[in-house]
């Protein structure tokens, strides 16, 4: 089973914006990804943004490599508190079908990781990003799968 994920960034208003990634999207994958590319990119959380959130809104079938949707998905909202999250499916229906998100924080140099649900979600996974890229910790925590 494919895992699916949406990539955002918070606003200084508390609400978040982001785009669809398809596929390979669990912490160790996707969040290896992104830790990656910002590490690449010298810390420049807004250079990330313009490039793979901004610069993207068609959304990725799989944004380790740079394989964009042939078809506009759209963007994805909702509203972040500093610690709680919660989906707008009034912004985009399909919001429920991803599993992660995937919340950059600019102002804190923050990526957090939510299990999506119905519901307001706290992050289980944080890093935070020095002003060179590097992430502390140094990768997003496992999911243990439930059995």
């Amino acid at each position: 089973m494919t895992t699916r994920a949406i990539v955002a960034y918070t606003s200084l208003d508390g609400a978040w914006k982001g785009v669809w990634n398809d596929t390979n999207s669990d912490p160790q994958q996707l969040g290896r990804v992104l830790l990656r590319r910002i590490a690449s990119l010298k810390g420049g959380l807004d250079g990330f943004i313009a490039q793979f959130i901004e610069g993207c809104p068609e959304g990725w079938i799989n944004l380790e490599k740079a394989e964009r949707c042939a078809d506009p998905i759209g963007v994805f909202g909702g509203r972040f508190d500093g610690i709680v999250a919660t989906c707008d499916p009034a912004v985009n229906s399909l919001c429920f079908e991803a599993q992660y998100l995937y919340l950059l924080h600019p102002p804190k140099r923050r990526l957090f990781v939510f299990q999506i649900e119905d519901r307001p979600i706290r992050p289980f996974g944080m890093v935070t990003f020095d002003p060179t890229g590097k992430a502390k910790p140094s990768k997003l925590p496992a999911i243990v799968a439930e059995e």
